[in-house]
């Protein structure tokens, strides 16, 4: 059996929750998958105007893993990977990470390198999207340097959106896109065993 692990479930992740429901549905592997969402967050009016997060009227003020876990039959926990937490990572076989707050994302990265864990990291702000693919030969030097030696943006809270993509209700189109590319063009191929072209990609759409 495959374990995921789904952490976060906000703007990007809880369009992947509905992307990996339905891809198990699509290929009758369902029964082959165990799937988990890790949030602390409850869904909020903000997550579902514009239908910015894959939440609806009815789940407001409820957590947000437990309402994607009871929709998806999935399992969930309603907090957020810590330090205190994060051994529970190690029982599965893929992460796919979609959280804005980046000293959670370099615990994740951290643990995944130490234990050969498969990573996608999935990111939105509005009209950009990437996508990383953990690279276990590059190590974590090589990802301090690139996304976690800014002090600034190591202790930011809150939304990562850019303020003009706000303005301009972009943020639930870039969430949308890189949820879907994330788990049909690269998770998809992740678990047929076929190599990416990158492992680092990005764009201003």
């Amino acid at each position: 059996m495959r374990k995921i692990a789904v952490v976060g479930a906000g703007g990007i992740n809880s369009w992947v929750c509905k992307h990996l429901f339905d891809l198990t549905t699509i290929f009758e592997k369902k029964e082959l998958v165990l799937i988990k969402v890790f949030d602390n967050d409850i869904v909020e009016e903000k997550n579902i105007l514009r239908t910015n997060q894959n939440f609806e009227v009815e789940d407001l003020m409820e957590p947000k893993s437990e309402v994607l876990g009871k929709r998806y039959s999935f399992l969930f926990e309603n907090g957020l990977i810590t330090e205190d937490t994060i051994s529970e990572l190690e029982t599965y076989d893929d992460i796919i990470l979609g959280v804005d707050n980046h000293k959670t994302r370099k615990l994740v990265y951290e643990f995944c390198i130490k234990h050969n864990i498969y990573l996608l990291d999935l990111r939105a702000q509005g009209t950009q999207i990437a996508y990383y693919v953990l690279n276990h030969e590059k190590g974590m030097d090589y990802y301090n340097k690139k996304f976690f030696s800014n002090e600034d943006v190591m202790d930011r809270k809150g939304s990562c959106q850019f303020a003009a993509d706000v303005e301009s209700d972009h943020i639930e189109n870039g969430n949308k896109i890189i949820a879907f590319y994330g788990v049909y063009g690269i998770f998809f191929k992740h678990i047929r065993g076929e190599k990416l072209a990158t492992d680092e990609w990005s764009v201003v759409y």
